[in-house]
């Protein structure tokens, strides 16, 4: 389509090839104002083909604005796409005036007024890169990711701190050329844009509410009309969707109090559930902390509870707002960032005291409880009766499990043989001042195929419920004379760590999340649905940093849906520790 440019301010007559004749019978005609943008025309056609069903004729005007002459390394303030289309509106050029919802200034002038909004597109923004499928996960460290949203900006560096913001603007298409001229490595679009536009083939991924909070009002359209002409008024009023209304009045309203422009670095998202409005909001500092915080209230009180809200993220920290620290910037503070251990407590302790010695401050929430399948005297009864001439442990916890049977019954574990799967399986046998053989790469597999022995060894397997059959198994293919006691049921996502975990994030966000084993993992997803977590908010969590002791771990990260995943080079406390500093950007030791 070929639009001449007309001078800011100014406004002209579009006509459109194809478009259907006006109604004869119409009793008038609505001058529509917009931009002249692929996307502003976009959305004006979606208000005139509303209104045209409801019998209103409407024709086209487009208008100039500032924000379409500023350059693209030049910032703009509040209202850059909307106040020549006011200026139209009062001069009685336009009758109506289209605009994104995010884009209208938080202060209604008196006399003009929102006489509608239709109903709200997909408020997310989508991370868009110049092949298909790109996901947050794979941007590589360093990526340059374009946006001229300081909203967007602060949200993405506070999860990726690694990752490099540059200013890119200009509208979709020519973005979308910039991206492909390798001026960015990706980009972040709405969605709603996107998919107007015909171009949601586009989008990598959709991004949580909690990975990127939406700029308030965005996915809205928003037909302004003047205030005195209650015909307009009354026309554009038949294609009102109360439900956007509600949610996109509480969103700036929210915004207002806090005093925030369209470029500021606040997100908000209500929705209707129920019969009541629902609205979450974040707010990105300038230091990197985010506060969040959500509440509720009748569809008719919209204005008092972004009020509500705004006022909640301004106080000092209380239920229901959330608070969190920037990534490590090397300043420090007195208790450094949190990390969440999901570790059972009694294996906790290397762990958390590896944490500390990095500065981290760990939070202990056990995702998987562990339950002894024998009493120490029964499992110490079994061993002296057995004498075998190796025992393997396959986990910590089987050690440690190994470990206190032996002393109850009188035992000396130093006069016994020990092999372990891994460093982090030895770690109780080293505290007992018990050495243990290790294979060159801490898993089953590897220990199965290296350990030294003869055939007919006598050798014992103590392990975990999970992992009955395997190890045992394949020494037995090797000739040795293999038996397994299964010392310990783990059961994933035990309810009495639920209000462990409510409370951690009451305290605010944590900076990581370790997870020890795949059970770890799967446990903590499934204790967040029991804490009551749920859509937004678990994804929230799953874009929290996980620090994974190992690749199997990661790969079970990866499998349910966390965003950023740190592995670490060794399956020691020490290298959890280690990730974990580099996952929330501490500098090395």
């Amino acid at each position: 389509m070929n639009v001449r440019a007309p001078h800011a301010g100014t406004a002209v007559p579009l006509r459109v090839a194809g478009e259907r004749p006006l109604r004869p019978d119409a009793e008038r005609m609505l001058r529509l104002g917009t931009r002249g943008s692929a996307l502003a025309l976009a959305q004006a056609r979606l208000v005139a083909a509303a209104l045209e069903r409801q019998g209103t004729a409407v024709s086209l005007v487009t208008i100039r604005t500032a924000g379409d002459d500023h350059r693209p390394d030049e910032g703009w303030g509040e209202g850059a796409f909307v106040s020549a289309i006011e200026r139209a509106l009062r001069r009685g050029e336009v009758d109506l005036a289209v605009h994104s919802a995010k884009d209208l200034p938080t202060t209604e002038p008196p006399d003009l007024m929102v006489a509608a909004f239709l109903p709200r597109a997909d408020p997310r923004d989508a991370l868009v890169g110049p092949r298909p499928g790109l996901r947050f996960v794979d941007l590589p460290t360093g990526a340059r990711v374009g946006t001229d949203s300081p909203r967007r900006s602060r949200f993405l560096r506070r999860l990726r701190p690694d990752l490099e913001t540059h200013p890119l603007d200009g509208n979709v298409d020519r973005r979308l050329e910039r991206l492909a001229e390798g001026e960015t490595d990706a980009l972040i679009l709405a969605v709603a844009g996107l998919e107007r536009l015909g171009r949601a083939d586009r989008i990598g991924q959709v991004l949580s509410p909690q990975v990127i909070f939406p700029a308030p009002g965005q996915g809205a359209i928003a037909i302004q009309v003047r205030t005195d002409d209650a015909e307009a008024r009354d026309l554009v009023a038949t294609v009102d969707d109360a439900p956007t209304r509600s949610a996109v009045t509480a969103e700036r309203s929210l915004l207002a109090a806090l005093g925030g422009g369209c470029r500021a670095p606040i997100g908000a998202l209500a929705r209707v559930r129920d019969g009541r409005l629902h609205l979450r909001a974040a707010w990105a500092g300038p230091q990197g902390e985010v506060r969040q915080g959500r509440a509720e209230g009748d569809l008719d009180a919209a204005v008092e509870l972004g009020q509500r809200l705004a006022a909640r993220l301004v106080a000092p920290p209380r239920r229901g707002t959330r608070v969190s620290r920037r990534p490590y910037d090397g300043a420090g503070t007195s208790a450094g960032p949190r990390v969440l251990v999901t570790r059972p407590t009694a294996e906790a302790g290397p762990l958390v005291a590896a944490l500390r010695r990095r500065g981290l401050q760990p939070v202990v929430v056990p995702a998987i409880r562990v339950s002894a399948l024998l009493s120490r005297a029964d499992l110490g009864e079994r061993l002296a009766r057995l004498s075998p001439e190796r025992i393997v442990v396959a986990s910590p916890t089987a050690a440690r499990l190994a470990v206190e049977a032996c002393r109850a019954r009188g035992l000396a574990p130093a006069r016994c043989t020990w092999a372990a799967v891994g460093p982090g399986s030895a770690e109780p046998l080293a505290r007992a001042r018990v050495a243990a053989w290790l294979p060159t790469r801490a898993d089953a597999a590897t220990l199965a195929a290296e350990l030294p022995l003869v055939p007919g060894e006598r050798i014992l397997v103590l392990c975990g419920e999970l992992a009955a059959g395997s190890l045992v198994g394949r020494l037995a293919e090797r000739g040795a004379r293999g038996e397994e006691i299964v010392v310990y049921r783990t059961v994933e996502a035990p309810a009495p760590s639920r209000r462990r975990l409510a409370s951690a994030l009451a305290e605010g966000r944590p900076a990581a999340i370790a997870f020890t084993s795949g059970s770890t993992v799967r446990g903590f997803v499934g204790l967040a649905g029991l804490a009551g977590l749920a859509g937004p908010d678990l994804d929230g969590l799953r874009a929290i940093p996980a620090v994974c002791i190992g690749q199997p771990t990661a790969a079970a990260a990866r499998s349910l849906g966390f965003l950023t995943v740190e592995t670490a080079d060794r399956p020691t406390p020490a290298a959890m520790a280690a990730a974990a500093a580099r996952a929330v950007g501490m500098p090395s030791a």
